[in-house]
């Protein structure tokens, strides 16, 4: 009985070796996965330049209303100042050229404010349509990808054994278990082999 259960495990560790060589292969002559890490990044980038494109042209529309109720004001002004008699109303048209005066100044400050956000904007949409291209190409790869996902676990452990051992040692020992498995597979053979030459 203890024979049997030993040559019953040494089939199941002659098949083990076997297996972990087969995927060991698979992992290293399939090309390796890609990492989504860079396309996670691109699309976290996208999205903050898309909230900040929101907010710009939120703040670009609250200046031109601005612009546009001081326009109002100075045309207004204008109107009142047209109807004014010079030498009898001299204090009124004092204080609405002083209101005009202000009014333009707002008026230049808004429209150097609207130049700020309409650059801000743009600069936002070239980022943005940059992001979404890089977004697009990554997405082409993984798409094109012909890494096997399942095997790549396989890859990553025998890469950090690799590092530690060195690509010799794993060879080493890969061929050292093949070895073990054609002597123990081809005992008698060895035997009759050896027997010859050393008669």
């Amino acid at each position: 009985m203890l024979n049997s259960f030993k040559d019953i495990l040494t089939k199941v560790t002659d098949l083990t070796i076997l297996f972990a060589s087969i995927f060991t292969f698979l992992a290293f002559i399939t090309p390796k996965e890609i990492s989504i890490d860079p396309l996670e990044r691109s699309r976290e980038r996208a999205s903050i330049s898309q909230s900040e494109l929101r907010d710009a042209r939120n703040a670009l529309s609250e200046n031109e209303a601005m612009a546009s109720t001081i326009q109002a004001s100075i045309s207004e002004f204008n109107q009142r100042l047209s109807g004014l008699d010079p030498t009898l109303d001299s204090a009124e048209l004092q204080a609405l050229l002083s209101q005009i005066d202000s009014a333009a100044i707002n008026l230049e400050k808004e429209e150097s404010e609207k130049k700020s956000f309409v650059e801000r904007i743009e600069a936002l949409e070239a980022s943005i349509n940059s992001e979404r291209q890089k977004i697009n190409n990554l997405e082409n790869q993984l798409n094109s990808s012909k890494s096997i996902s399942w095997i790549q676990p396989v890859r990553k452990n025998v890469e950090a054994l690799a590092n530690a051992a060195g690509m010799d040692g794993i060879l080493a020992g890969f061929a050292s278990l093949i070895f073990c498995l054609v002597c123990k597979r081809r005992k008698e053979w060895f035997k009759r082999i050896f027997r010859i030459f050393y008669k």
